[in-house]
């Protein structure tokens, strides 16, 4: 119908187990919907990338975060899902919430855990923040 919204998706990938999981929802969700997706993969910031973006640090966790991206969006192709990619650095779960801003995004799709083991749940938790800031919908995946 015309002038019918299309509702703007950003999924948040890591390349773990759940990561795999994330996938499998926000691909059903896109075909059923029809909506507008958006992968996200985060390089976490352990060393400031924004005043320091060409150290060998950076180019090897970027081009980690770029393979990561390039298969999620491949697993979705194979089941006729079509997606755009972004490749953030930051504080990660800041960096989710602030592109979701900027994109005007209606919903997130993310893991409740990923590749951060026992620091990150001592820290707290990226899904936790993610869902007490973020200005939208989130579906926390388990």
């Amino acid at each position: 119908m015309a002038g019918e919204k299309v509702i703007k998706v950003l999924a948040a990938v890591d390349g773990s187990p759940t990561s795999e999981i994330v996938l499998k929802h926000c691909g059903r969700y896109a075909q059923l919907s029809g909506c507008d997706l958006t992968l996200i993969h985060v390089l976490e910031d352990v060393v400031p990338f924004k005043t320091l973006p060409d150290t060998p640090l950076y180019r090897e966790r970027k081009q980690e975060g770029e393979k990561i991206l390039e298969q999620a969006k491949k697993s979705l192709a194979e089941h006729g899902v079509s997606c755009k990619t972004i490749l953030a650095a930051g504080p990660v779960a800041a960096e989710i919430v602030r592109i979701a801003e900027d994109k005007q995004v209606d919903y997130i799709f993310m893991g409740h855990r990923g590749h951060r083991g026992l620091k990150r749940m001592l820290l707290g938790s990226v899904a936790d923040d993610v869902s007490k800031y973020a200005h939208c919908a989130v579906t926390i995946i388990r």
